[in-house]
């Protein structure tokens, strides 16, 4: 931004009633990370001061550049690539850690439902086995009460 009074705009002091962002919400405005604010206001292409030892960003200089540039998202300075470029990295590892996750989930529940599968079928024969095994003693103490109620001379001869 331009802020020479020969051409027609104003010092930014005379021009912005103090109404100011700070370098990060600046950036935000213009879709670049808040070290490139400072750039550009060191490089005068927007205005702003330092107070305090702060960054004071005035916002109508922002619109203002935000207007020439266009909107963030269509045109992307070199900085604003990098940070785009450092959050894809960021957001590629946090998607190959969540797919490794899910893989792990995925096995797990496999295991969990071959685990129950197994025991399922464990259970099924056991309970098989336990019902033969009652049969078995049920015909037994049939047996037995049947030899009971027969005499001793035909259990000893037979007949």
């Amino acid at each position: 931004m331009d802020t020479n009074p020969e051409n027609g705009s104003q010092h930014p002091d005379e021009r912005h009633d103090g109404e100011t962002y700070s370098p990060v919400e600046a950036g935000r405005v213009l879709g670049v990370s808040d070290e490139r604010v400072r750039q550009l206001i060191e490089a005068g292409e927007i205005a702003g001061e330092k107070r305090a030892g702060r960054w004071h960003v005035f916002k109508a200089s922002v619109h203002d550049a935000l207007k020439e540039r266009g909107s963030p998202r269509r045109k992307r300075s070199p900085e604003s690539v990098e940070d785009a470029a450092h959050e894809a990295a960021e957001l590629r590892s946090r998607v190959e850690d969540l797919a490794y996750r899910l893989g792990r989930s995925e096995a797990r529940t496999e295991l969990t439902q071959q685990a129950e599968s197994t025991t399922r079928e464990q259970l099924v024969r056991e309970r098989e086995r336990a019902d033969r095994l009652e049969d078995e003693a049920r015909q037994l103490r049939e047996q037995i009460e049947a030899s009971r109620q027969r005499g001793f001379w035909s259990r000893l001869f037979g007949g």
